[in-house]
């Protein structure tokens, strides 16, 4: 894979405001998450049982390596990747639900 510009990988980050580094992060989140969809609808059909117990092992695991990463540093994630993770699933269940009858 061709490395995109992000800010990932550097410990110090530097920026002119609050903004940037919002609009910065948004811009890793999406460059990097492109990758990782591009990779599970290559590789997963996310309606079959089989396929999504593997995808939450691969995830669970991932996580908790990230956790423990964190906690080496004195911090912990866990109570943040909650948070997100019930923003997201709220998100979803809403596109779920406008998608209802839809065929892709």
């Amino acid at each position: 894979m061709k490395k995109k510009k992000t800010n990932l990988g550097k410990r110090v980050h530097v920026y002119s405001s609050l903004q940037e580094m919002e609009t910065q992060f948004a811009k890793d989140v999406e460059t990097l998450g492109k990758e990782f969809t591009d990779i599970a609808e290559e590789y997963f059909d996310m309606r079959n049982p089989w396929d999504q117990s593997v995808m939450v092992a691969i995830l669970t695991n991932m996580l908790a390596f990230v956790e423990v990463q964190a906690e080496l540093d004195g911090d912990s994630l866990e109570k943040s990747m909650k948070e997100v993770y019930e923003m997201n699933l709220e998100d979803y269940r809403k596109q779920a639900k406008t998608n209802i009858g839809k065929i892709k």
